[in-house]
């Protein structure tokens, strides 16, 4: 019995934590979920391991130039020792006499050490790995800039979502109310069925629009969830709004901002890519340079005709230093065309910079005009939505006086909803051009 008592402890134990966990919301603003997804990106995960590799490379790098210290052991059993076979003259046997030489055993024990004295290659590549280092990490603040425009984008169409939801289910239970209250007055014969019929389609017609953004709200949140970083089955609640949002934005100096293009993530990383094609020049240049090496080798040998290496027989070393230089005199052309092949591709980036820069200038351009655009729209579609609420509210009211048919309610609800749907659509709208033109400028990453 308390066997039992004890594994249903457990159970319910497991249990609540279980609830605990399934229980756990995260709670987002635009700038928490922003924060968030600079550490839990995937894409930037990847890019800051990208950087721990380009810091490896360095090191890697910068250890070929310093001294290398190897040791070695070797051990040989001469199974079939070398026979030679000694003429007259060296023997006082006038008949040829077959000698053979060594021991039946011999080891080995040595070591090695080289230094790089000079190499231009070297110098070079160790500028370019630094060089290397400085892209990624103008690789990773370029996918930073990415990744914050998909999150506040997201967050954005979470939000536009959301709020058509709120809008469909307030209507609609408007509606449903309009078209019981229809029905009731149909059936003690003062309406016709034919405005029964015609909302009854409208509550139809609205729960499918229903259904349809439930799906478009299960889809806005998959994908913000995996910008941020977060798996599928995490729960989040974002605690922004689209008008404190728009709000901010209205009065944002965006438009004032100069357009600097050095800031520019995409031009910035071109830039570290042309340094990096510069060196590969002055690498090409290099491999014509002769390169010195120091050198240091010592081995001491033992010779046995029985295993007996750790007696105290005699050990015979030998000890080597040298210094050696590779000229390079004669290669058949291929340095020469190695050379002119990083001339072009660094000609090839120039011409790249001056495309980027006349590109970025069109795309701030674009994005300004855009954002303009998209506040006008977005002002003019608040209006129009106000004054269709107006209207649609005014004929419900006159519908359940007897003074507006159901065809009224019919266009007007069609007209407030298409002016909602619109006003979202530009508040979406407004909102994503801002990122865009922030993403030009630079700003707020």
């Amino acid at each position: 019995m308390q066997k039992i008592k004890l594994i249903i402890s457990l159970i319910i134990v497991i249990s609540s934590f279980g609830i605990t966990e399934a229980q756990e919301v995260k709670k987002f603003s635009l700038q928490q979920a922003l924060d968030y997804a600079m550490n839990n990106n995937y894409d930037l995960i990847r890019s800051e391991m990208d950087i721990d590799i380009a810091k490896q490379r360095i090191k890697e790098s910068t250890s070929t130039g310093l001294p290398q210290i190897n040791a070695s052991i070797g051990y040989n059993d001469n199974i079939a020792r070398p026979t030679m076979i000694l003429p007259p003259e060296f023997s006082p046997d006038p008949s040829l006499r077959e000698v053979q030489f060594g021991t039946k055993y011999d080891a080995t024990l040595g070591a090695s050490a080289s230094q790089l004295v000079f190499s231009g290659e070297y110098i070079v590549g160790l500028k370019a790995a630094k060089k290397y280092l400085e892209s990624t990490n103008a690789e990773l603040f370029k996918n930073k800039v990415a990744v914050k425009q998909q999150v506040a984008n997201s967050y954005y169409n979470v939000l536009t979502v959301e709020r058509s939801l709120v809008i469909i289910d307030t209507t609609l239970k408007i509606t449903r109310n309009l078209a019981e209250e229809t029905r009731q007055i149909f059936e003690v014969g003062l309406n016709e069925d034919i405005d029964v019929d015609q909302l009854e389609l409208l509550v139809s017609d609205m729960e499918a629009t229903k259904v349809n953004f439930e799906n478009q709200r299960i889809l806005a949140y998959s994908y913000l969830k995996f910008y941020l970083g977060l798996n599928e089955q995490d729960s989040i609640v974002l605690t922004d709004n689209i008008d404190s949002l728009i709000y901010n934005l209205e009065a944002s100096s965006y438009l004032s901002e100069k357009f600097e293009i050095n800031t520019n993530p995409d031009f910035f990383l071109l830039q570290k890519q042309k340094e990096l094609t510069s060196l590969q020049v002055d690498l090409e240049k290099a491999s014509y340079l002769p390169s010195i090496n120091a050198f240091l080798n010592y081995q001491t040998m033992a010779q046995r005709d029985e295993w007996n290496f750790f007696d105290s027989g005699k050990w015979y070393p030998s000890a080597t230093f040298g210094v050696t230089m590779n000229i390079p005199i004669f290669s058949s052309g291929t340095r020469a065309s190695k050379l002119k092949q990083a001339k072009l591709v660094f000609d090839q980036i120039n011409v790249q910079e001056n495309q980027l820069k006349n590109q970025l200038n069109l795309q701030y351009i674009n994005a300004r005009n855009n954002f303009i655009n998209q506040y006008k729209v977005y002002v003019n579609k608040e209006k129009n939505r106000k004054v269709a609420e107006k209207i649609y509210r005014k004929t419900t009211e006159k519908y359940s006086q007897g003074l507006a048919s159901s065809l009224d309610i019919l266009n007007t609800h069609n007209q407030f909803l298409t002016a909602e749907s619109e006003f979202l659509t530009a508040s979406l709208s407004y909102l994503e051009a801002g990122e865009e033109l922030k993403k030009v400028l630079s700003k707020s990453y």
